[in-house]
């Protein structure tokens, strides 16, 4: 299964960022703080929510750039020197093109080299940047003065170490090699597929990564005179990359060298990959530390999401506070709704009856008031949704409920690259008017949804029920089953709204929901049974729908209570095991599907 999703704002992605813009525009937030702690991490989050900037805001060039009343703060906290991994997409289509043929053990050698190439690739350029005598840096940060001759031995060794032959012994030489060698392994691997080719196998690093970057580090260290002094190798978009990458990396964090820090940024869901089970792996608050970016609670949400959005609108010319941008809907009047829900729905009016609270205003319920604020919102969206004589209004524009800045984040779960695409749409409004009005957030809201209904409508889905033709559809089947919940005849004060997925799910089921996941239209719950990270090998996976959904269908801004998603498949007649995932690429066996659009 290829755990990487496609993004409606792929444009606004961190990778494409200079480091000084990147610098220059970063927000912190409570992620960043935990990020930066010298232990093991793995960091889980949808595509869009921030993985890559924090990553990168932990590289030694990055904090050396960074000039915040902060930075200083970081820059003395941060007790290592992070080398930033990215996934190289030119590599891993080749990887996936190229494991299945090949036969002889070197040639796989050769194959894995890659992305070995690529790590050190990384870490020479950190080292480059850390012992540079050419550059005046502002703040040091991490430098190390190292002598030529030092730094000759220090490129003999690593030359020998890595089989890569650079013209002169020095650091920029040594990355000019590495970049050679890749470019020959690449070029034999293209060749070696082609029958009756006769080009030379290259020499080649091989042996396992962990190995490789021991060694590695106990040669630098040693020439820096930094003994004991630490690395963090920051992997990112590893949903890019294939499962035989990605597991030895989790394994690799119990026990390994003590100068060597890992921290991996993973989608929600990977299929193959094990976090927690192996008998190799790291155990859960043992070795490592998990970060979930869908978890940031809604203070440090919101406070996240208005600095974000203030540096935006100062970009634009915007000086007003965000606040007074966005209309805010009125408070909702509690016993108007009440007694006009009362009037024209049975089943509200029998659940009032049968707890005596029918005819009590709000004040005089007194210690019965908990019970008026717990259906205080279910009450409002049915008021809202149902005509006089009781029955549901036809579709129309969405409760005012769900607008209002607060909302709005709310609605994109925080996520940044959602958040300035949404943003990008009311900055020419707010420019216009000063204000953009209750009716034009629901409608960026709308419009916004539609994008993401397309992009998960791309993602197909085999099934033997017409109704299930891509992962929206699925989405929309379980948003529907919720929505009756809350709409149902019968009053419901608890309605479900929480996926349980179980070991009863049938995989291919489980890997449509973890495409979802992936794509961010689901939110991956963190219970006493997960940690909030998806696995193909977990008994048990906890998710919600994303709130974007919330004001389509008119679904609350809450967690719900749960519900196995086997029984929402049993009760709309469709058979939970005759859902298929189409492996669009045709790879045999492939466990990662292709989904680069």
């Amino acid at each position: 299964m290829n755990n990487y999703t496609p993004s409606i704002n792929e444009s606004i992605n961190a990778k494409n960022t200079s480091t000084a813009e990147l610098c220059n525009t970063f927000i912190i937030n409570e992620y960043y703080n935990r990020l930066a702690s010298s232990s093991h991490t793995i960091m889980m989050g949808p595509r869009g929510s921030g993985k890559t900037t924090l990553m990168r805001m932990l590289e030694v060039r990055s904090l050396e750039l960074w000039e915040n009343e902060v930075a200083e703060q970081f820059r003395n906290l941060i007790d290592f020197s992070g080398v930033f991994i990215p996934t190289d997409r030119v590599w891993k289509t080749q990887f996936e093109n190229t494991s299945k043929r090949i036969k002889s053990k070197e040639d796989l050698r050769v194959l894995n080299s890659q992305f070995i190439y690529h790590i050190l690739q990384q870490l020479a350029m950190t080292v480059s940047f850390r012992t540079c005598r050419v550059t005046e840096k502002k703040n040091k940060y991490r430098h190390v003065f190292l002598e030529k001759s030092d730094e000759s031995e220090l490129v003999k060794e690593l030359s020998t170490l890595w089989c890569v032959e650079p013209r002169i012994n020095s650091l920029k030489s040594l990355i000019s090699s590495i970049v050679i060698k890749k470019n020959l392994v690449s070029k034999y691997l293209n060749n070696s597929l082609i029958v009756g080719s006769s080009v030379l196998r290259p020499n080649v690093v091989y042996g396992e990564i962990q190995s490789i970057l021991d060694s590695s580090i106990s040669i630098i260290n040693t020439y820096l005179n930094e003994d004991g002094k630490k690395w963090a190798f920051l992997f990112d978009e590893l949903e890019l990359a294939p499962d035989e990458i990605v597991q030895p990396l989790i394994n690799s964090m119990r026990g390994g060298h003590p100068d060597i820090i890992l921290k991996l940024a993973l989608s929600p869901y990977h299929k193959g990959v094990d976090v927690t089970n192996s008998p190799d792996s790291s155990m859960k608050d043992q070795d490592l530390s998990y970060i979930n970016l869908t978890e940031l609670s809604e203070s440090e949400g919101i406070k996240f999401c208005k600095e974000l959005c203030l540096n935006l609108f100062i970009k634009k010319s915007i000086y007003e506070s965000i606040d007074s941008c966005f209309e805010k809907p009125k408070d909702i009047d509690i016993d108007a709704v009440f007694d006009s829900l009362v009037a024209k729905d049975v089943g509200f009016e029998q659940y009032l009856n049968n707890r005596n609270l029918n005819g009590l205003s709000y004040i005089e319920a007194k210690e019965k008031q908990s019970q008026f604020r717990k259906i205080k919102f279910i009450s409002y969206l049915r008021d809202h949704s149902k005509k006089e004589n009781g029955k549901l209004k036809p579709r129309r524009r969405a409760a005012d409920y769900y607008a209002g800045f607060e909302n709005i984040c709310k609605s994109t779960e925080y996520n940044p690259r959602m958040l300035i695409g949404i943003m990008n749409m009311f900055i020419p409004i707010i420019k216009e008017k000063g204000l953009v009005s209750i009716s034009e957030q629901i409608s960026g809201l709308e419009t916004y949804f539609d994008s993401f209904r397309s992009l998960l409508s791309t993602i197909a889905v085999d099934s033997s029920d017409v109704r299930v033709n891509n992962i929206y559809n699925l989405v929309d089947l379980i948003a529907n089953y919720f929505k009756d919940e809350i709409y149902g005849e019968r009053f419901n004060p608890e309605p479900k709204g929480m996926l349980v997925i179980d070991e009863n799910t049938p995989s291919d089921l489980r890997d449509a929901i973890g495409f979802a996941l992936n794509a961010g239209a689901m939110i991956s719950v963190k219970t006493p049974d997960n940690n909030g990270i998806g696995s193909s090998m977990d008994k048990v996976l906890t998710c919600r729908l994303s709130y974007l959904f919330s004001h389509h269908y008119g679904l609350l801004l809450t967690k719900q209570k749960k519900i196995q998603l086997n029984k929402i498949m049993d009760v709309n007649n469709i058979s939970a095991s005759t859902i298929t995932l189409v492996n669009a690429y045709g790879f045999e066996n492939s466990k990662q599907l292709g989904l680069d659009l």
